[in-house]
């Protein structure tokens, strides 16, 4: 990809809700080591409530979180009860759109994820294309779950590329607080937010120069939304009779737990393949920036990646686990920081319920520039 011509970010824009949720929010109850045992994002035990034999680097980065049911987190934002997630999202864009100097008539396509959307249909690209008056844009929804980020870049990049579209905005959210169940001990790692990026043609030799993408739908029942029946067991159709609300659950708690022993064995594989792709190593990497699905999450990845802590960035502890937002927000903060210079090789690694991972290797630009 590094022969074509370039493709890459021309500006980025976050949004967070005004309202905090401190720590007190939570009952005792869900810290409890039964709601733990029964907690699919809890590796520590098996669903009998058996020790799980862990990674040395995650049970390294669980072992900064020892005895806090909170895993770090102090506090995370929660969108208001009367605003729409699109709200937040074209907050976010507005903000991406003015660092790139791009007007919204001049915006192509818009691709949104959105964790919740407003509506079940349609997708929230349409409610974005409007509220930011892009009149000469078409609105897509693009959804690989907390993975979406990187696949919504590869696909402007090579909608650009191939001269379809010249500016694309991709918009990604999450309003977990929607979906809650606030008796289970996952409910203390969600928060809300929004992040979004302009995408167009910069300088050849930056933007993406390595992809990896895999899906094993074997395992999608692991992390789902679902809809209660009256005896709050999740239903598998949410269409069917008797729902209550509908939450973040899991269908195969044993599944889920899985999944996330073996979450750096995934990371891993999905870096090393977009590094390959791109004719690089792991050390060429200046930053990682991954998702913080969980408060030891990029500890571990970084650890199994083999990079040195100054070379990862993660924001769990203010934001907590904001869904695909994580990326680009992370990616922003970073930025305004001043740790990426031009030319830096930026590794981003997302896994998504369903269940995909996706990795990209992208060389920096600094957005903002003619």
């Amino acid at each position: 990809m590094v022969d074509a011509i370039g493709v890459g970010i021309l500006g980025m824009g976050s949004a967070l809700p005004p309202r905090i949720r401190e720590n007190d929010f939570w009952l005792s109850s869900v810290r409890d080591e039964e709601g733990r045992r029964k907690d699919f994002l809890s590796v520590d035990r098996s669903l009998d409530g058996a020790k799980n034999d862990l990674r040395p680097e995650i049970a390294a980065a669980m072992a900064q979180f020892a005895g806090d049911p909170f895993g770090g987190a102090r506090q995370r934002r929660v969108i208001d009860d009367e605003a729409d997630t699109s709200d937040l999202e074209a907050e976010a864009a507005r903000r991406a759109l003015s660092e790139a100097g791009v007007r919204p008539d001049e915006i192509d396509l818009v691709i949104v994820h959105s964790l919740t959307p407003d509506r079940l249909m349609p997708s929230n690209a349409p409610a974005v294309q409007a509220k930011l008056g892009l009149v000469n844009a078409a609105g897509w929804s693009l959804d690989v779950s907390g993975a979406s980020f990187q696949p919504q870049l590869l696909t402007a990049t090579a909608l650009i590329r191939t001269g379809v579209y010249r500016r694309v905005l991709l918009v990604v959210s999450q309003a977990a607080s929607r979906i809650a169940d606030y008796t289970l001990p996952a409910s203390v790692m969600l928060g809300d937010g929004a992040a979004a990026v302009v995408v167009g043609e910069v300088p050849r030799g930056y933007g993406i120069v390595g992809h990896w993408t895999r899906t094993d739908g074997s395992m999608r029942d692991g992390v789902v939304f679902a809809s209660l029946a009256a005896d709050g067991v999740p239903q598998r159709r949410w269409w069917e009779g008797g729902r209550g609300p509908t939450c973040y659950y899991s269908l195969d708690v044993r599944m889920g737990k899985s999944a996330g022993l073996r979450t750096t064995e995934f990371c891993v594989e999905a870096c090393r393949g977009a590094l390959a792709n791109a004719g690089l190593t792991i050390d060429d990497v200046a930053l990682y920036v991954g998702n913080q699905s969980i408060s030891w999450h990029v500890d571990a990845c970084r650890r199994a990646l083999g990079l040195p802590a100054e070379k990862a960035i993660e924001s769990f502890a203010e934001v907590a686990n904001i869904g695909d937002a994580a990326v680009p927000f992370n990616l922003e903060r970073a930025h305004r920081a001043g740790r990426l210079r031009d030319g830096d090789h930026v590794l981003m690694y997302s896994p998504g319920a369903g269940f995909t991972r996706a990795a990209v290797v992208y060389r920096w630009r600094a957005p903002g520039k003619p």
